[in-house]
């Protein structure tokens, strides 16, 4: 006989769990993503989470024993902190990390994430009015202080002439604050634009550092326009594969927005029109990330986002999360039949959090928000499984499992006869 069985307080408290899961995520993520390895970050992101719901999913059937029973509460809930850690986190953490592996797999001649950035940034004249903050300057030392430690980063300035502000410096131990200091040292802008030769200079010293590879990357950002023979001082970027992303702030200036374009379609790059200086910041966060590994958390940039393949792969490894997490709460209860049933609700709330992640991701400013619907979502409907899919009450026993429990009455270890029947070990 089969019955639907629900507890609204294991509802509520795995909701309150899988709040609590999305914001440890957000700290690890704020705290280590860059400096962790993406299979790493995803193995402790997903078994936290799973940790946390099955926590307080285990504590809510504690207090309200309505999937399990009394008899449960009174043999059997020790048994359940015994398998949490277990069936949660460790489980989670090594399913997160396959996952991941498989998902962040790229085949070959794929290009790989560059390791050394050059910023390149304008400081003619015009600058004063388009950039009077020199917010251009504080975007270039967010996005150093944002990069791997693996990292290298040089920066430029230019307007007639070019200026180097840093070679390409490691950013480990003094070297990112003293590549951030150097910035704050940039002086006023003045005098004309011309990016060609800006280009010309940075391919130049890129060579003297043995860095004109696809190990490097180029960010370059101007409000202007200059005459530039894109077909000559391009041509070494193609050639040693470098890509020059380009941000442009003043759109009125329809030739030097045109001119920007051209020069990163004709590297590989990407072009970013911004409009107003208060997006800059926004604009370098955009490049580099969308350069990086990608994680199942986290968004897919640029052409990646509209990528229906691993589209598809987040969505189903998630899906299968959330199956994991269902089968762990049926091994913290121990029993075989709300194992089934939490883990085809948890497919169901998997597939529905894999959509909100990969529906709200591209192309927003905000990924911890489709986090947290993705993982209060899966959470809930996690919470459903017994109600939608009916329990196993077993009542039908053989005569060796009325024997059992008859001779296990008799030898004293049951207080009383309960009406339920139990067993032990994943009933």
């Amino acid at each position: 006989m089969k019955q639907r069985k629900w507890n609204p307080l294991l509802t509520l408290f795995s909701v309150i769990g899988g709040f609590v899961g999305f914001i440890v995520g957000e700290f690890i993520l704020n705290r280590w993503e860059g400096s962790w390895h993406e299979t790493v970050l995803m193995g402790v992101y997903f078994g936290q989470l799973a940790l946390f719901v099955g926590l307080f999913c285990l504590v809510a059937e504690m207090i309200s024993p309505q999937l399990n029973g009394k008899n449960w509460r009174l043999r059997y809930a020790g048994d359940g902190w015994k398998f949490l850690v277990p069936a949660t986190l460790v489980m989670l953490f090594i399913a997160g990390a396959l996952f991941q592996v498989l998902y962040g797999f790229q085949v070959l001649g794929t290009k790989k994430a560059p390791q050394n950035y050059v910023l390149v940034i304008d400081k003619s004249d015009s600058m004063s009015q388009n950039d009077p903050q020199k917010q251009s300057l504080q975007a270039a030392k967010s996005l150093i202080g944002r990069m791997d430690g693996k990292n290298s980063a040089a920066v430029f300035t230019f307007n007639e002439e070019t200026q180097l502000i840093a070679p390409l410096t490691k950013l480990t131990g003094s070297g990112r604050e003293e590549l951030r200091g150097r910035l704050d040292k940039i002086g006023e802008p003045t005098g004309q634009t011309d990016i060609g030769r800006a280009l010309t200079t940075v391919m130049d010293q890129l060579k003297k550092d043995g860095a004109a590879d696809s190990s490097s990357s180029v960010i370059l950002i101007s409000d202007g326009y200059s005459d530039v023979n894109t077909t000559e001082v391009l041509s070494p970027f193609v050639k040693a594969g470098i890509s020059v992303h380009t941000v442009g702030i003043d759109d009125s200036q329809v030739e030097g927005i045109q001119l920007l374009q051209r020069i990163a379609e004709q590297t590989s790059g990407s072009f970013h029109d911004v409009k107003s200086a208060d997006r800059i910041t926004d604009a370098f966060e955009q490049i580099y990330t969308a350069q990086q590994p990608w994680h199942l958390a986290g968004e897919r940039l640029g052409a990646a986002a509209s990528d229906g393949f691993h589209a598809f792969l987040r969505v189903a490894f998630i899906l299968l999360i959330g199956t994991l997490i269902g089968l762990s709460l049926g091994i913290i209860f121990d029993n075989r039949h709300l194992a089934l049933s939490f883990a085809i609700g948890g497919t169901l709330a998997g597939l529905l959090a894999g959509l909100v992640l990969e529906t709200g991701m591209p192309g927003t400013n905000i990924p911890f928000f489709y986090r947290a619907v993705a993982d209060i979502v899966l959470a809930f409907v996690l919470s459903l499984g017994a109600l939608l899919i009916p329990v196993s009450t077993n009542d039908s026993h053989s005569g060796l499992r009325k024997n059992y429990q008859r001779a296990r009455l008799e030898e004293g270890r049951y207080g009383r006869k309960d009406s339920a029947p139990v067993g032990k070990k994943f009933r």
